[in-house]
């Protein structure tokens, strides 16, 4: 129980509160991110967008999409604990989150990298260096390794630098 003046408040209805608190600050910011970016979230849409990763993020778009809202998440998260004199959370399990996605995200599209040169390799072994649709698979073959490693690097980034905000936070 949470003393707040003449009411005690359950600390469990506080740490709910806050979470609600997250959601709702995550939905606004989503939906500015929708309406600046001018995206429709239609079927079709989202269809675009699954043959966009699959075509320049390859096989490890899934992990990158769940990381990329666990750290959405732990921002908004991170805001409402800053702006709103709640209860504290507890950072710690957070915070080994973030470093895993830190240390993982570049791994995973290095992985992935490795893969798309493997395909690549492949697909030009397998028809031959002559014909313009094998260089033209081959070379999307990098585009997919390019994309997975910015992606896993642009997360990386983004998971240490939150980490290291959330840790000199709590100093």
């Amino acid at each position: 129980m949470i003393n707040s003046g003449n009411l005690k408040v359950p600390s469990t209805l506080i740490s709910i509160s806050r979470e609600i608190n997250t959601l709702i600050l995550i939905s606004i910011i989503s939906v500015i991110i929708v309406m600046w970016a001018d995206f429709n979230i239609s079927v079709n849409q989202l269809e675009e967008l699954k043959a966009f990763l699959n075509k320049y993020v390859g096989i490890a778009w899934p992990f990158f999409i769940i990381t990329a809202l666990f750290i959405f998440w732990a921002i908004g998260a991170y805001i409402v604990e800053v702006f709103l004199s709640t209860q504290k959370r507890n950072w710690s399990v957070i915070i080994k989150m973030l470093d895993w996605a830190a240390e993982a995200c570049p791994y995973v599209g290095l992985l992935t990298t490795f893969f798309t040169f493997l395909n690549a390799l492949l697909v030009y072994s397998k028809a031959g260096p002559g014909t313009p649709e094998t260089q033209a698979a081959f070379i999307g073959q990098f585009a997919i390794a390019f994309g997975s490693s910015i992606s896993g690097g642009i997360l990386a980034l983004f998971a240490f630098s939150l980490r290291a905000l959330i840790i000199s936070g709590e100093k």
